[in-house]
């Protein structure tokens, strides 16, 4: 990981990891950061430095504030605070808050898995297929 992180543009993890597999020293500017495993608040991807460095997005603040193992132990490390979330998805899709603030910022997007978003993938395949 170590040496895979820096070169990538986009780095993402889906793992029921409990330790840190990325490390914030090793995002570059401009990389963005997809976490959708450790969905338990003993579950971590990441170390606290990953959130610092980022502009944070979520599905959900309810599933964030919750769920989230990255953002929960940065939090109780008082690495990060709630108050950092840049927005949830719903904010970012109707235009209520921006994304990427500019081509160097390091993104990270954290899900844990919000119903809503399983809905809206079974009602798109059920559209694409009554389509065809």
């Amino acid at each position: 990981m170590e040496t895979a992180v820096p070169q990538a543009d986009i780095i993402s993890c889906a793992t029921l990891s409990t330790e840190s597999l990325v490390r914030g020293e090793w995002l570059q500017p401009g990389s963005h950061l997809d976490l959708v495993g450790a969905f338990r608040p003993t579950m971590r991807e990441t170390d606290s430095q990953c959130l610092v460095r980022s502009e944070v997005f979520v599905d959900t603040y309810a599933g964030a504030m919750g769920e989230a193992g990255d953002i929960l132990q940065a939090i109780n490390e008082g690495a990060f605070s709630e108050t950092s979330l840049r927005a949830d998805l719903a904010e970012l899709i109707r235009g209520d808050k921006p994304g990427r603030t500019n081509d160097e910022a390091i993104t990270l997007f954290k899900s844990v898995g919000a119903s809503l978003e399983d809905l809206a993938a079974a009602i798109e395949v059920w559209e694409t297929l009554e389509n065809n």
